[in-house]
């Protein structure tokens, strides 16, 4: 049987969200953002990789004045859990002391990522932290994480497009997918 590793196997893929889905879920968000933020600027932080084109979306919908950095974490475990063991691969590379900060986030599965970086951000003194999710899945979820922003929610089922990968691939789906057997 060949893994999904291999760039030429045909994965079996349902379709989940539609691309005019997701950008009206984008717009819907960045209003009540706009709403929440109104005569403040905001530092939104992308979590890479997986959230690079909805916080690029989301940015261009956003009226709200907003600066932007990355963080890049890893956690270990298997393919498709985490085991709580997290690692800063890339830090912020500005101070986010007494700034609005919004984190912006893929998918929340488990919780145990966003739920360390989320403490490690509030030892940094931020005047207020929320978050943003594309995919709130609640089905493998360990820790209660405050998620204040959610564009999708979903129980369970493995996923990619639209950031989201299975072993590096299909981040360009312009859709979300489901993927069988995975």
């Amino acid at each position: 049987m060949s893994s999904p590793k291999t760039p030429n196997v045909k994965l079996s893929m349902i379709p989940l969200f539609s691309a005019d889905a997701i950008a009206e879920r984008v717009r819907e968000l960045a209003s009540q953002i706009d709403k929440d933020y109104q005569g403040r600027e905001l530092l939104m932080i992308a979590v890479l990789k997986g959230s690079f084109l909805f916080i690029a979306d989301l940015v261009r919908a956003i009226k709200t004045p907003v600066v932007i950095d990355f963080v890049r974490l890893a956690s270990y475990g298997s393919a498709t859990q985490s085991s709580g063991i997290i690692e800063v691969r890339k830090d912020l590379e500005m101070s986010i002391k007494d700034k609005d900060v919004l984190v912006v986030e893929d998918i929340v599965d488990s919780g145990l990522t966003l739920e360390s970086l989320r403490n490690m951000l509030l030892n940094r003194q931020p005047a207020s932290l929320r978050i943003c999710t594309l995919i709130d899945k609640q089905a493998q979820r360990v820790t209660d994480v405050p998620v204040d922003y959610i564009g999708f929610s979903m129980e369970d089922g493995f996923i990619v497009g639209y950031g989201l990968d299975l072993d590096e691939r299909y981040r360009d789906l312009p859709d979300i997918r489901v993927v069988e057997g995975v």
